[in-house]
C-alpha cells in the first residue's frame, strides 16, 4: 500500500438503510477523521477505482448475508476494511490483520475504530499488506495450462 494513502473511504447508496447514517453519526462523534464518500451513480465505478488508490482503509457499516463486492475490491487494493461484525464480513475480517469489526449499528465503536485507524496508519498500513494477501489466495484463481488439461503426455518419436 502506498505510504501517500489517507483517511477513509465509505462506497455505497448514502440511504439509512445502507448504514450511511451510522456512518455520519460516528463522524460527528468523531470530527477529525478524513472520510472521502463516493455515493452511487453513472461514474460510481470509476470514482470507486479513483477513491480505493487514495484511501487507507474502507468502511463499511453494513454488509448483509451475501459477500459484498466492495470488500472484495477493498482487499484487491490493499485496502484494510472496518466493518459491523455481521454477515459475510465477519467470515473475511481477522481483526488485527485485514481489517477492524464494530458492533452492528454502534455509531461510538465505529467512531472509535476510525480513530484507532487514524491514530495507527503504519499498522493500518499492514493490515493492508493482509488483505492484499488474502484477495489472492482467496479470490484469485491460481491455474496453469497444465493444470487445467492434466500434465503433459510425452510424444514418441517414431
Amino acid at each position: 500500500m502506498n505510504s501517500a494513502r489517507s483517511g477513509g473511504l465509505y462506497v455505497g447508496r448514502l440511504e439509512p438503510i445502507n448504514g450511511s447514517a451510522l456512518v455520519l453519526e460516528a463522524l460527528s462523534l468523531f470530527p477529525a477523521v478524513r472520510l472521502r464518500v463516493v455515493g452511487d451513480g453513472a461514474e460510481q465505478a470509476a470514482a470507486r477505482a479513483s477513491a480505493m488508490a487514495r484511501a487507507a482503509y474502507l468502511v463499511l457499516p453494513e454488509s448483509g448475508d451475501e459477500l459484498p463486492r466492495t470488500v472484495v475490491e477493498a482487499f484487491a487494493n490493499g485496502l484494510p476494511v472496518i466493518a459491523a461484525r455481521d454477515g459475510a464480513c465477519a467470515e473475511l475480517i481477522e481483526p488485527g490483520r485485514n481489517g477492524l469489526f464494530f458492533a452492528p449499528g454502534s455509531a461510538r465503536e465505529l467512531a472509535r475504530r476510525l480513530a484507532w485507524a487514524e491514530a495507527f496508519p503504519e499498522r493500518m498500513r499492514r493490515m493492508g499488506e493482509c488483505a492484499k494477501a488474502d484477495y489472492h489466495a482467496r479470490f484469485v484463481a491460481h491455474w496453469s495450462y497444465p493444470s487445467l488439461f492434466g500434465e503433459r503426455r510425452r510424444v514418441a518419436r517414431v
